[in-house]
């Protein structure tokens, strides 16, 4: 126990790893002999710079004593030279440095402070140029050459270890030194998965530059992320936790990361394998996204089967991994748990229970790590490698971690290390009681009342490919996309889609997922896998409504509602020479704490975006106690533009607009008045305080008639960000193939500006568009339609992984099916990017989205996108198959949500609807309209097959009213289904079940609808036959026949 405590004290202090050293003494050139030789470690990555031998390149590695990897400095402070102890000097040629054999062929170099880390880290510069030092190229990791860079930049910070201080192998180190290599193995393509949703594969994730983002698989309870790679020889387990995080709530520049934790690495010593003759046969590795289980099966070539499975539980909050021998041959395992880079961690430490921790403190949080091996059969020992299972049939392995995280307090930390060793502790020993079924039954359940929501059914699709061969035969040719085994594709994405939501973003931790959900493998992440607020952040959460995961939304309202009316949040409003007195906002990049980078401080319009998701989760779920928790940060957000934006200055048109504002990234034109972004958002916000108002009441809120007369001012006088252009014509054929020629009516980007000022015809962000979706300012039949979906197209099909999401969502609200699913095909291409490549934006074989790098935003952006093909209620109308794609004929899904709190199936039959089922929770008025397709392009539908009139139409097994209403769209009908109940006709009560069977005619009800103008021409009776007003409304008799009117 005392070690255990002293441990835990080095891991706060983070005295067990110094990253960071004094000066190092300087050697002078006759004094070579005694020289003082140090590691010249960089602080980013943990990698060192490494001799390679005369004219090699210098280049970095992980540490280790060997001579290579120390260097004395020669001379001074102010002008010294680097001497390997191989005996070799840096010096640079072409644009790296060289080792060099001979002194006068040295760079000569200087030693400056770090101007980024402070005290106890260095640069290292040119005498003759001190404004940039050394720096790895292409970012921190191992074989990195070195160049120059300027002397800011995070990645050129070092230290000076000495040569005895060897770090204990982190993450990365041990990965590279024991996963490289494989035992022989054939693989299994004869594998039928359990379950249809499965990813299964018929290697190990290796073979690629970048396994983890190609091929490792994730399961997730939330906050707990394992990434699974199914190794033979070494089984690797990487994990990570939700709130490991550098930066602190109060941060405005270096705003931190999020950070790997680190891995399991199981070792397999049994000697029934080797890499040439001793197979490991019939090998499958899946991942079942029904049940959220990953899974590995071989055989070794006497027989015995080898069987591994896996699943992060929220029930009991760990990640749990079983292995299982059955044959004659036993298991013989080595466990190590492994600490992730740039976590300040303590070595991890072993125990003779076979128990393994490490544990560290952070800028803002402390955490504990902890492993638990359970054989069965067979002996355990302990060593320095890690704990050593032998002879055993099974052994259960029980992982957790957790932070003191704790959004409730300023701080947002709550404990110590103390605390975190004690809850984790009690979390492992309480899961590692329980027998592997008991674990896995409790999971499975869990996860099944999650997933099991929605079913998805593309035409009975199919495959019996593994998934790398699935992706390959999916992009050949158009014939296959549309084969069952083309649309079996599309329709496992859909549901990754909602597997990774449920495994990313579930429980009590107010974190959003962050641009790579939960799951991160780098100490140093692209874009610090940070909360990216102009687009990414907010279409994580596009599927959470609509495919009935609203529980999983929460995570992000809550850390919007933890964080509106903190310091950094609030600052930000305040930020700058033009911040604002009220208010909240955040800006593009920021971390989970509250703090942010200074990164487009005048893009400030993330309040208005972040109340869209407060509202919706009130549209679809009809909770007005949430709404009343939300509403405060409507209001402020509200008031926030109510004071900063200003009267029009170009046009002098009367209205408000936004003042030097930015649509996201397109910096040929950084700054203009009343963006289209910013003012659609701006009016969605200030609509929505005055609607919640109407809801809630405006005195129980606090808010005077001048309050509410301020707000109804500049709901009427806000510039609604909806203005028409004219295409000119310059840009070529790139806008006659999109369709779009001289004279077409675009929506505007920029108020001022034409679409011209862009210098990216196709750019990513169609931020001018957020009016068609995600918000609902534009719809079919109004004047600002066609305009919307002019400019659409003309940003092209081709974009980023993330931005094909978002295009599938706006062709699916402009009602084009064929296009939504264009884009669907060129979003599940193959991907052969790992670094920034906008370009080259796909799938990886793991299904995970490919910007490029991985970015999650595209998982949850095309789900979304599906789902709106499908189902549409953001007009508080159940519009029923709006983007049908001619490919999808017959098919059916269940479980989407409508505004209002409807739960809808629809099936379909040769691109027609023909049986819908809609529950309604909350009692709300019921309006539902009909879409579909067309065999062949051009055709009309024969509009009686969307009129509910002439079909049957049932609300809990009896017959309903339907009545038609007027909208601006005439092609397709809105119907209002009522209740009938006697005499009485109303809204469809909670808990009542709608059911329209398009096979089948209407059912008599004995009630009419009656026009207004055709009541005048006939004697009209009340029900107890008295003369009734012509301009009555209810129910009547009028030519002897019930009616409403």
């Amino acid at each position: 126990m005392n070690k255990i405590l002293s441990l835990l004290a080095l891991a706060a202090t983070g005295s067990s790893a110094m990253a960071q050293s004094p000066v190092p003494t300087f050697t002078a050139q006759d004094k070579l002999d005694a020289a003082s030789y140090y590691h010249i470690r960089f602080k980013n990555g943990s990698v060192e710079l490494v001799d390679k031998g005369v004219n090699a390149k210098i280049s970095t590695d992980y540490g280790n004593d060997a001579s290579a990897q120390l260097f004395a400095l020669i001379g001074t402070r102010q002008h010294f030279v680097l001497r390997s102890k191989n005996g070799n000097y840096i010096g640079f040629q072409g644009d790296r440095l060289t080792s060099v054999k001979e002194a006068t062929q040295a760079l000569q170099l200087t030693l400056l402070n770090s101007p980024v880390f402070g005290e106890g880290y260095y640069v290292i510069s040119r005498v003759d140029d001190q404004k940039n030092s050394f720096n790895p190229h292409g970012g921190t990791g191992v074989g990195k050459q070195i160049g120059f860079w300027e002397n800011a930049d995070a990645n050129n910070s070092l230290y000076f270890p000495l040569p005895e201080d060897v770090p204990t192998p982190t993450y990365s180190a041990y990965r590279d030194k024991f996963t490289k290599n494989e035992y022989a193995y054939k693989g299994n393509n004869s594998f039928r998965p359990e379950r249809p949703l499965t990813l299964w594969y018929t290697k190990p994730a290796m073979g690629v530059s970048n396994p983890w983002m190609e091929y490792s698989l994730p399961l997730g309870n939330g906050h707990l992320g394992a990434s699974l790679f199914g190794g033979i020889q070494v089984d690797q387990i990487q994990l990570n936790e939700k709130t490991i995080w550098t930066g602190t709530p109060t941060d405005m520049g270096h705003y931190g990361g999020y950070r790997n934790l680190g891995g399991i690495f199981v070792h397999d010593l049994s000697g029934n394998f080797d890499k040439t003759t001793k197979k490991a046969n019939g090998y499958s590795r899946f991942l079942d996204i029904e049940r959220g289980i990953g899974g590995v099966d071989f055989s070794d070539s006497q027989g015995t089967k080898y069987e591994r499975r896996y699943f992060s539980s929220a029930p009991d909050d760990v990640v749990a991994a079983h292995y299982k021998a059955t044959g004659d041959n036993k298991l013989h395992l080595r466990f190590a748990l492994v600490a992730g880079e740039e976590i300040n961690a303590s070595d991890p430490s072993y125990d003779k229970n076979g128990e393994a921790f490490f544990a560290g403190k952070l800028p803002t949080v402390y955490y504990n790590a902890r492993m638990k091996v359970v054989p069965t059969g067979g002996t355990m020992t302990v060593t320095k490698e890690g704990i050593e299972v032998k002879d055993a049939t099974e052994v259960k392995v029980i992982f957790s971690a957790a932070s003191t995280f704790d959004s409730n307090v300023p701080s947002r930390s709550s404990g110590d290390a103390t605390t975190m060793a004690t809850k984790v502790q009690d979390i492992v020993t309480k899961a590692a009681a329980k027998s592997w079924a008991e674990l896995e039954s409790a999971h499975v359940a869990d996860f099944e009342s999650y997933m099991g929501r929605v079913k998805l059914n593309l035409d009975d699709a199919v495959s019996r490919k593994h998934t790398e061969s699935l992706i390959g035969f999916y992009n050949t040719n158009t014939r296959n996309r549309d084969s069952k085994e083309g649309l079996f594709l599309e329709q496992l994405y859909f549901n990754y889609g909602r597997y990774l939501m449920i495994s990313s973003s579930r429980g009590a931790i107010n974190v959003p997922s962050n641009l790579q959900g939960i799951w991160n493998d780098k100490a140093n992440a692209p874009w610090n896998s940070d909360i990216h607020t102009n687009i990414n952040v907010q279409m994580n959460y596009w599927p959470a409504e609509t495919t009935n995961l609203s529980d999983c939304h929460l995570p992000f309202l809550n850390y919007i509602l933890d964080n509106y009316k903190e310091k950094g949040w609030q600052n930000a409003a305040r930020w700058g020479q033009d911040g604002q007195k009220v208010g909240w906002t955040v800006f593009t990049e920021s971390n989970i704490f509250g703090g942010m980078s200074q990164f487009r401080t005048n893009y400030k319009e993330v309040n208005a975006w972040y109340c869209t998701h407060l509202w919706d989760h009130y549209r679809f779920t009809r909770d007005e106690a949430f709404l009343r928790k939300a509403f405060p940060a409507i209001w402020q957000s509200a008031q926030f533009w109510m004071e900063r934006m200003i009267q029009d200055k170009v046009k002098k048109d009367g209205t408000f607009v936004a003042p030097n504002e930015y649509s996201p990234e397109q910096d040929n034109h950084p700054t203009e008045d009343g963006t289209a972004h910013a003012q659609q958002l701006i009016t969605a916000n200030l609509q929505i305080a005055q609607e919640a108002i109407n809801i809630l009441g405006a005195e129980s809120l606090g808010l005077s008639a001048a309050d509410v007369a301020q707000l109804k001012k500049y709901v009427e006088k806000t510039d609604k960000g909806l203005h028409i252009e004219e295409y000119k014509g310059d840009w070529g054929n790139w806008a006659t193939n999109l369709g779009i020629n001289k004279g077409t009516k675009l929506l505007k980007e920029w108020k001022y500006a034409s679409y011209s000022v862009s210098g990216d015809k196709g750019h990513r962000h169609m931020s001018h568009l957020m009016c068609l979706y995600p918000l609902n300012q534009v719809e079919r039949g109004d004047d600002y339609f066609q305009p919307a979906v002019n400019a659409l197209a003309l940003r092209g099909d081709e974009a980023t992984g993330w931005s094909m999401g978002w295009k599938v969502n706006l062709w699916a609200r402009a009602k084009d099916g064929d296009h939504a699913r264009r884009i669907l095909n060129n979003a599940l291409k193959h991907s052969t990017a790992y670094n920034t490549d906008q370009y080259r934006g796909g799938i990886y074989y793991n299904l995970y989205d490919s910007h490029a790098p991985f970015q999650i935003d595209g998982n949850f952006g095309v789900c979304a996108g599906i789902a709106e093909m499908l189902l549409q209620s953001q007009n508080d109308v159940i519009e029923l198959l709006p983007a049908l794609p001619r490919a999808w004929k017959n098919g059916s899904i269940t479980g989407l949500k409508a505004v209002g709190n409807f739960t809808v199936d629809v099936a379909w039959k040769n691109l027609l609807p023909s049986e819908v089922k809609i529950v309604s929770h909350k009692g709300q008025p019921m309006r539902v309209k009909v879409s579909g397709n067309t065999q062949k392009p051009g055709q009309e539908i024969d509009p009686y097959k969307f009129d509910l009139t002439l079909v049957k139409v049932l609300v809990n097994g009896l017959g309903a009213k339907v009545i038609p209403v007027e909208t601006k769209d005439k092609k397709h009908p809105t119907f209002e289904i009522k209740a009938l109940v006697g005499d009485q006709i109303m809204d469809v009560p909670a808990g009542a079940t709608v059911t329209i069977d398009f096979s089948a005619p209407a059912v008599p009800t004995g009630i009419g609808v009656v026009a207004k103008k055709d009541a005048k021409k006939k004697q009209v009776f009340s029900l107890d036959g008295r003369h009734a007003s012509a301009n009555s409304h209810g129910i009547f008799v009028v030519d002897g026949q019930k009616v409403i009117r």
